[in-house]
């Protein structure tokens, strides 16, 4: 297992939960889960969110995937609330279908087609 490093300072007022079977959980992936929605998030928005606007940054969108054998799909929309926003973009989103292997095998944006 790499090294992980640790924070210079760490605030030891947030209190860890324990992660057991009774806790009610947002988000339970797997690690081809995981790296789809990964694939797809580089693929569609820059990774390094240093002066971008809001609505360019990768957390500034909502993510979906469902898995089909050895194809995850994912589905990537704009979320206007992560940027103080009441209304949100026309034709902002993209869904990609991903192999297990990492492999983009297709992907179709909003209002434009494959790209």
């Amino acid at each position: 297992m790499p090294e992980i490093s640790q924070p210079r300072f760490q605030d030891m007022s947030v209190r860890l939960p324990v992660f057991d079977p009774k806790l009610p959980l947002d988000v339970d992936l797997d690690g081809y889960m995981l790296q789809a929605m990964r694939i797809a998030a580089d693929d569609f928005l820059n990774a390094d969110p240093t002066g971008l606007p809001c609505e360019d940054k990768q957390v500034s969108h909502r993510y979906r995937a469902v898995r089909q054998g050895d194809v995850i799909f994912v589905r990537i929309d704009f979320k206007p609330e992560n940027c103080g926003w009441t209304l949100g973009l026309l034709d902002a989103g993209v869904t990609y279908a991903i192999g297990v292997d990492g492999r983009i095998l297709r992907r179709e944006a909003d209002g434009s087609g494959p790209f």
